[in-house]
């Protein structure tokens, strides 16, 4: 049986998941979940400039999502846990799952008509 989280483990998960909560970030995140890539790459991928990609791989590199790996002369980053990623795709499913339950309850609830008529005083 798992423990309950502490509050120290909560405000690290906070920290962590504020760094999925841009937009770029998570594209960069996706990018990356193949194979290790250059920031041109990941740029071009995420459709950002490579500066701004650069800005938000430092973040994601000082809170421990990315890690930046030199080979030769360029820099490669990856995920720095594969678990990142499988825990990304269970968030992805469980959002997917709570939309089509949610889908499915709104189309089986009766439909209200709205009266569409003035009411004239008595």
């Amino acid at each position: 049986m798992r423990k309950a989280m502490n509050d120290a483990s909560c405000e690290m998960l906070g920290a962590f998941f504020a760094t999925f909560a841009n937009t770029t970030r998570m594209r960069i995140f996706c990018a990356l979940q193949q194979r290790p890539r250059t920031v041109t790459e990941i740029a071009e991928e995420a459709g950002v400039s490579i500066t701004n990609a650069s800005q938000h791989l430092r973040l994601m590199r000082d809170r421990g999502a990315v890690i930046a790996e030199k080979h030769a002369q360029s820099v490669y980053y990856h995920i720095a846990d594969p678990r990142f990623i499988q825990a990304a795709v269970l968030i992805r499913e469980a959002l997917f799952e709570r939309l089509i339950h949610d889908a499915a309850q709104a189309s089986a609830r009766p439909q209200r008509r709205r009266s569409h008529h003035i009411l004239q005083p008595a």
